[in-house]
């Protein structure tokens, strides 16, 4: 069996701003969905779908994590290398991306063919942007935004603080998806024609929503627990999560924030 596999190890070391030439990453089936999984320490990352079936990236020095006063230039001296390496292997369609380290970062700009499946994750202090891109989408975010405009198919989005923003022109129709925060409101746009089953909670905000929401009849009842025969408590918990349908019901989308409101609205 033939194994097709490229791989590119490029050090973020030019000069001025210190960006990395657009790198061309060649694909082993242009004919088929590709798949990137981008895992960053530090750093932004940025996906935007392009015209034709050819997959770039550019890494840019991030600034964010250093000791500034170390890395200052002396006077009359320009700064050459020096930051963190940039990794990218491609396997099958599959192309596997990382850069920046714990002490410095390096920002991601990819553009990728419209059909391009997503595993992005980030950690330090920067937002994740997606524009375009049709697949399924796993986004995760430590400290920063997310922001997924025009995309289409699912979505699986989560960030402990910042918001989550998203705007889908279509939907797959029979997979679950997920939109979430700790910290930051949750603003999701889907398509007006969308069947699922919403399950919806914030416990310091408020929900809404133009679409038709069909409630279910139990989703604020209390939950009682007596355990008191066997030397327990008796405990009432009302649970702040709302479950509802719009056009007739799907799959379940979950949006959930701790504090933030949540936003759905009808495309």
């Amino acid at each position: 069996m033939r194994i097709h596999k490229v791989v590119f190890v490029a050090a973020v070391c030019s000069f001025g701003a210190l960006a990395q030439d657009k790198i061309t990453v060649p694909i082993s089936n242009p004919s088929q969905p590709v798949t990137i999984k981008a895992n960053m320490m530090m750093g932004s990352i940025k996906v935007t779908a392009g015209a034709g079936h050819e997959l770039f990236v550019t890494a840019t020095d991030g600034g964010r994590g250093r000791d500034r006063a170390r890395d200052a230039a002396p006077p009359g001296m320009t700064r050459i290398g020096g930051r963190p390496a940039l990794n990218i292997e491609e396997d099958h369609n599959v192309v596997t991306i990382s850069a920046g380290s714990m002490t410095g970062s390096s920002d991601l700009t990819i553009e990728t063919p419209v059909n391009t499946n997503l595993q992005l994750k980030t950690m330090s202090g920067a937002a994740i942007e997606v524009t375009g891109v049709s697949g399924d989408l796993e986004i995760e975010n430590t400290n920063g935004s997310i922001k997924l405009t025009n995309v289409s198919g699912s979505v699986v989005a989560h960030t402990l603080n910042g918001a989550v923003t998203a705007s889908l022109d279509r939907v797959t129709g029979n997979k679950p998806m997920s939109f979430t925060s700790l910290n930051g409101k949750v603003d999701v746009t889907l398509p007006g024609d969308t069947k699922a089953r919403l399950r919806l909670k914030t416990d310091n905000g408020a929900i809404f929503s133009d679409f038709d929401v069909k409630l279910e009849a139990d989703s604020n009842k209390p939950v009682v627990e007596d355990t008191r025969g066997q030397s327990g408590k008796y405990k009432i918990t009302v649970d702040r999560s709302v479950t509802g349908t719009i056009n007739g019901g799907g799959p379940e989308y979950t949006f959930q924030t701790m504090n933030g409101n949540i936003l759905i609205h009808k495309k």
